[in-house]
């Protein structure tokens, strides 16, 4: 996970759960009976704090040193260096699987969805990831177009993540859309869908895979059109609304196979 141990330096400061997304996270989990859960892909361990601190035990499962390095020990959770299509866990050895945020980044998409439903035989398996068909209409890629192609490249499309999931359980998953807060505390890619200032901070785009992905021409011009339309009152002119909302459908979804 070369990638991570070179844009995840600073995960722990940008990358913090929030609330309301583990509100509905706890919400899924509370449906079926579950102790023990895998948290794959679990970046510095921000969610399965979460989810250890309200009494479950949690295996979390992260390849880069990098964001291993930056979580907070918690005796609830014991961490694991592994990839996602070989994980270092037993057939039917947890009660659930979350994947939060990190399916778009697995290579071998079938080969995880196989480990993860090995791994939690017949119960929950909870997805938190994104509907790469709203990426164009997210007023960000105006300045940054190829958000929309890396988007559209590394997100699997809804309906295939079902058929796929369909494929691999014989159970059906259910989507739950989850709009944004406007103070959302987990910065990834829409976290300044109404605080567009947010972007023009280093720290918070380099937290955002997506960011790191640009080439420098497009980063540099995008920048300082952005930064000239908000000085100017364009941005605000335009897309002022959203400041008005408290929350915002941008994309992002919950899926939830439940415990069968």
């Amino acid at each position: 996970m070369a990638f991570y141990d070179v844009i995840g330096k600073t995960y722990a400061q940008t990358r913090r759960s929030d609330p309301r997304i583990t509100k509905k996270l706890l919400e899924i989990l509370a449906s079926s009976p579950a102790s023990t859960i895998a948290d794959i892909g679990a970046g510095t361990g921000s969610y399965a704090s979460v989810l250890a601190e309200h009494g479950y035990r949690v295996f979390a499962i992260e390849p880069s040193e990098t964001m291993r390095s930056q979580a907070i020990a918690h005796p609830a959770i014991e961490w694991m260096d592994a990839y996602v299509e070989n994980l270092p866990l037993s057939d039917q050895s947890v009660d659930a699987a979350i994947i939060m945020l990190a399916f778009h980044h697995f290579p071998d998409y079938r080969q995880a969805l196989n480990e993860m439903h090995r791994v939690v035989g017949n119960g929950q398996m909870i997805f938190f990831t994104y509907d790469p068909e709203m990426i164009s209409s997210f007023w960000l890629t105006e300045y940054f177009p190829s958000f929309i192609r890396d988007v559209e490249s590394t997100f699997l499309p809804i309906p295939k993540l079902l058929e796929e999931i369909q494929s691999i359980t014989d159970s059906v998953a259910n989507v739950i859309p989850f709009p944004l807060p406007n103070d959302l505390s987990d910065s990834f890619a829409a976290v300044g869908w109404a605080r567009p200032e947010l972007y023009l901070d280093s720290d918070i785009r380099n937290g955002i895979s997506s960011f790191s992905k640009i080439d420098d021409d497009e980063l540099n011009s995008g920048l300082f059109r952005l930064s000239e339309d908000l000085e100017r009152g364009w941005w605000d002119r335009k897309y002022g609304h959203l400041r008005q909302q408290s929350e915002y459908d941008v994309g992002y979804r919950f899926f939830h196979r439940s415990a069968v």
